[in-house]
């Protein structure tokens, strides 16, 4: 039985990055700017949501996909006879899993075994580099269960490492107050978020952006030097690559690496993280 896989849109998946054999399927979450709706990447470009974004005096809200929107594609898939493997952005930060198991319920009993749903425990890049993982496996040979099971394990590996420009969308999505918020700006504070199994948490707080960066660098130095043969996940929120290369490109070292992935945050994690936010995905 043939098998597709499905991302939702919060994996910024862009196909010009990843040359997957498994045929790939993504659903988009919604994203509203006060009365006007958009689909994550079909009627909305990451460029017009940072561009949007912009402008506007509130945040945009970003809401899961409908369990109908995933059921569409899961009926589209098993029409062709084909299996699924659905992996999804952390159930800690989006009901989006919960939709799909919704959708999955809403199948005929005889065909529910035929998707898969694994709760990522990340986003972004890091929901890449298991659905790479989960590619090499299909392509080893492995069934829908097995690809399941080892992805399950190898979801546990999976570390982000972000650090932040501003703390201004956090506070407009009152995570912290306008007090802390203008504090944290006077005094010119970075804070270094980590993700991993779903659990976001401040690695630290440093005054200026080039001490964080210090701290990335050491971070990243210490995992290259385990696992000199990986490759390297950037996730970003700068207009373009060639901007992360040109600010941070000697700072990291980008040259030293097998191979480097840039990934922009799209709009579920590019709401919180603002502009101008770098970080890298561990594995």
């Amino acid at each position: 039985m043939n098998i597709t896989f499905v991302l939702d849109s919060a994996s910024d998946y862009c196909a010009e990055h990843h040359a997957l054999s498994v045929p790939l399927a993504v659903v988009p979450l919604n994203i509203t700017f006060g009365s006007d709706h958009f689909l994550d990447g079909e009627t909305i470009s990451t460029d017009m949501f940072y561009e949007r974004m912009a402008k506007e005096e509130h945040l945009p809200k970003t809401s899961q996909p409908s369990p109908q929107a995933f059921l569409n594609v899961f009926q589209k898939e098993i029409e062709k006879g084909n299996e699924l493997i659905y992996v999804g952005l952390s159930s800690n930060l989006s009901g989006t899993v919960q939709s799909a198991s919704i959708a999955k319920g809403m199948l005929d009993e005889k065909v529910q075994n035929r998707v898969h749903i694994i709760d990522s425990g990340t986003a972004s890049a890091g929901v890449q580099v298991l659905i790479k993982l989960a590619d090499s496996l299909v392509c080893q040979g492995k069934n829908a269960k097995q690809v399941v099971e080892e992805i399950e394990q190898l979801k546990e590996t999976i570390i982000a490492y972000v650090l932040l420009e501003t703390l201004e969308n956090v506070k407009k999505g009152g995570r912290i107050s306008a007090v802390q918020g203008a504090i944290a700006e006077f005094l010119n504070i970075k804070p270094l978020l980590s993700v991993q199994n779903g659990i976001v948490e401040t690695v630290g707080k440093f005054r200026g952006k080039k001490k964080g960066l210090c701290k990335l660098k050491e971070i990243l130095q210490d995992w290259h030097h385990q696992h000199p043969e990986k490759e390297l996940f950037i996730i970003h929120s700068l207009p373009s690559k060639q901007e992360v290369i040109k600010e941070f490109g000697d700072f990291f070292s980008f040259s030293k690496f097998k191979s480097v992935t840039f990934t922009r945050f799209g709009s579920t994690i590019g709401t919180y993280a603002s502009e101008n936010a770098i970080g890298f995905i561990l594995h």
